[in-house]
């Protein structure tokens, strides 16, 4: 691979990220919402490529993650090292679950392998929670609201600063509001962080809400606590002034860092819609971005030879073309056979691993998932998914279906939210087994699609596979890879975008299974040989 800064760093649905620099690395992590495990952390030895190396929130008895729609969902985690801790130093991540824990903390001696239970702040509120640790051993909490006195507009917020004694996870001292969003009327502040260069502290920040108007602003004092000075020229950056047809939108959400040799960067969130020139959607949502940063005049500039987000960049921060032989910066495994007994990382369920359905090593070399509740239910599902990464894919599963009532049903899904989703399923149905392609439109499932292909025999196997061209998928079935028959041509897939489905995440493709009698009898179950996902193209924008 070359040397060089590969964007988007991390794509499919990885939006507010935060990064932090330990041990001669770097470590990242990003906001989940219901996904789970939540909170997925990376590290990169150079900040060019990186690797997941676990999730910060990995197990459910961590945290309750039950609900429905977009409740208990986890949002805008900040990760910091503290070096001063113990012989090793600590990491700490505190992020926020609105309707569930709220403000809370979690640290690690060992952020690959463990971290601890997430405990409450007691004082903590409003959204957005930063920590910040100072030269004279103080830790500070930062965090963000709307405006508490004198406020002229609704949309008006305010960031405060307070003390934080992170052994016993509370805010002590007095709390001090040290900004408020300004008289331009720009929608809510969010993503504040707090950071210090040559003696001067620096306060990084967002406003303009995660759509169009989103950019990054800041201010800098010679005290924490008092004096902030707003830079006239906010925002210090952002695609706003581009207009709806951008090819990257929704620009902000900041942390800014530097490395080991002194350069600096910053990483933000943005969009990259696609589709036709008229009818164009974000479906993998916001996903993270790594720009260089400059220093002028005592201010921070962003990607300063071009002032916006750029496909790659040299360590020396000059934008390059990316090569042919360029690998991505999170190198996935395109086929997961599921041979380890566990699972990787990268693979997600909605809400929490219902254990008692999802089985990794009941049986050797499958995934065998027991019919869980309907895809729209609460609790319960039997659904593993992993995220869409780029705008033409293939994803593909081999799976042999063991059914025992009418209605059993599992396969392949094309996965926004409960209520927005494609699958492609056999189903049971009693004498019969059909091939299903279903559309789930605001909750209703609607079959679009039906054949018969057996009967007389309770098992079937095949393989089924989605293939993407930007917004337009096909849905293929068949006993052979080599040998695929399309069931269902020229999807649209636009209406799984956020700015349509209302959801706040990114498309996940992955493998479900549904039980037509009641699933806590585990009577009908499907094995799920293999599963394969790669991109069929490098673009960058559309």
């Amino acid at each position: 691979m070359s040397y060089r800064i590969i964007n988007p760093v991390l794509s499919g649905f990885y939006p507010s990220p935060s990064v932090c620099a330990a041990g001669g690395k770097f470590f990242m992590t990003a906001a989940s919402y219901t996904y789970f495990p939540g909170l997925p952390l990376f590290s990169s030895k150079n900040g060019v490529s990186w690797e997941q190396i676990g999730n910060i929130i990995s197990s459910g008895a961590q945290l309750d993650m039950s609900g429905h729609g977009s409740e208990k969902r986890l949002m805008t985690p900040t990760i910091r090292f503290d070096a001063s801790y113990g012989e090793k130093g600590r990491f700490y991540c505190v992020a926020n679950q609105p309707e569930g824990i709220g403000i809370f903390l979690s640290f690690s001696d060992e952020p690959s392998a463990w971290w601890s239970n997430p405990v409450h702040i007691d004082g903590a509120h409003g959204y957005d929670p930063s920590i910040f640790f100072d030269d004279d051993g103080s830790v500070w909490y930062c965090g963000v609201r709307e405006a508490t006195e004198d406020k002229f507009y609704d949309s008006q917020s305010e960031i405060f600063l307070q003390r934080i004694d992170l052994e016993s996870a509370r805010l002590f001292g007095e709390q001090k509001i040290i900004l408020k969003s300004d008289s331009r009327r720009i929608g809510w502040m969010e993503a504040p962080h707090i950071f210090k260069n040559d003696g001067i502290y620096y306060l990084l920040y967002s406003e303009g809400g995660f759509t169009l108007n989103h950019g990054v602003s800041i201010a800098r004092s010679a005290k924490i606590d008092q004096d902030w000075q707003i830079k006239d020229t906010n925002p210090i950056f952002t695609h706003r002034n581009m207009g709806k047809q951008a090819k990257i939108i929704n620009v902000g959400h900041g942390d800014i860092y530097s490395d080991k040799d002194g350069r600096w960067w910053i990483a933000v969130s943005g969009c990259r819609p696609y589709g036709d020139k008229v009818s164009r959607f974000i479906n993998m949502d916001r996903e993270t971005f790594i720009l260089p940063v400059r220093w002028e005049d005592g201010w921070p500039l962003i990607a300063p030879e071009t002032g916006k987000i750029e496909n790659a960049y040299s360590l020396s921060g000059l934008v390059v073309k990316r090569a042919d032989d360029d690998a991505d910066a999170v190198i996935t495994p395109v086929i997961d056979d599921f041979n380890e007994g566990t699972p990787n990382p990268y693979w997600l369920t909605n809400r929490a691993f219902c254990e008692n359905l999802i089985k990794w090593d009941e049986v050797s070399g499958m995934l065998r998932l027991y019919g869980g509740a309907a895809i729209q239910s609460e609790e319960n599902l039997a659904m593993v998914v992993r995220r869409q990464t780029a705008f033409c894919y293939e994803a593909c599963a081999h799976l042999s279906c063991y059914f025992a009532n009418q209605g059993d049903c599992a396969g392949i899904i094309c996965y926004q939210n409960e209520k927005y989703n494609l699958r492609l399923q056999f189903k049971y149905l009693g004498m019969v087994i059909a091939i299903q392609f279903i559309r789930t439109l605001d909750g209703n499932d609607e079959v679009v699609k039906e054949e018969i292909i057996g009967g007389g025999n309770n098992n079937f196997e095949g393989i089924f596979r989605i293939v993407a061209e930007k917004q337009l998928l096909k849905f293929e079935y068949g006993a052979d890879e080599r040998c695929m028959s399309i069931f269902a041509a020229d999807v649209d897939s636009s209406f799984l975008s956020p700015d349509k489905s209302g959801g706040r995440s990114g498309v996940t493709l992955g493998m479900f299974a549904i039980a037509g009698g009641d699933f806590n009898q585990k009577q009908f179950y499907a094995d799920f040989d293999w599963f394969k996902y790669e991109n069929i193209t490098r673009e960058f924008v559309s």
